[in-house]
């Protein structure tokens, strides 16, 4: 009676911290990320005055390290409304091919909650991943061919 009672509550957990897919075996986990700060929020109908001051817009740097079969990830100034509710980040590997895609688990929220875009980092580490050099794409967009051939570092400036 107490393995069921472990069993549970230890598959919800695994579930929770990450993913996997069969054909690669991929896994994500250790996903966190900041709040957004004050400083970079901004309203999506800021600009239309004129004259008003508009914050500038940062921009997305993407820097994976590489560690054996791990690569560990981060995002900075991932882009993502105010009210955004849990992040994570899944994983698909087909041969060289690396998708990543970050992913918010919806909260029941009332109101025009989208009208305030805000920036966090993100922070992720990718298991099991296989080969040096991939063509990445994050949440469906091509970022380009990355390699770690020369370095254990890729830093990506969109």
């Amino acid at each position: 009676m107490k393995k069921k009672t472990l069993f549970l509550p230890f598959m919800a957990l695994l579930f929770l911290t990450g993913c996997s897919t069969a054909e690669s075996g991929v896994s994500v986990g250790n996903v966190h990320n900041t709040e957004c700060s004050s400083s970079s929020t901004r309203s999506t109908q800021a600009g239309s005055d004129e004259g008003e001051d508009v914050p500038e817009i940062p921009r997305l740097a993407i820097k994976l390290t590489r560690q054996g079969n791990s690569v560990f990830g981060e995002f900075t100034n991932y882009k993502i409304h105010c009210s955004h509710g849990d992040l994570f980040v899944d994983c698909q590997q087909t041969g060289q091919q690396l998708d990543i895609n970050v992913r918010e688990k919806k909260r029941n929220m009332s109101g025009n909650v989208k009208t305030c875009l805000c920036w966090v980092n993100i922070y992720f580490t990718l298991y099991d991943v296989e080969g040096d050099t991939f063509q990445l794409s994050l949440d469906g967009k091509n970022m380009g061919e990355i390699s770690f051939k020369e370095s254990n570092v890729v830093e990506i400036n969109y």
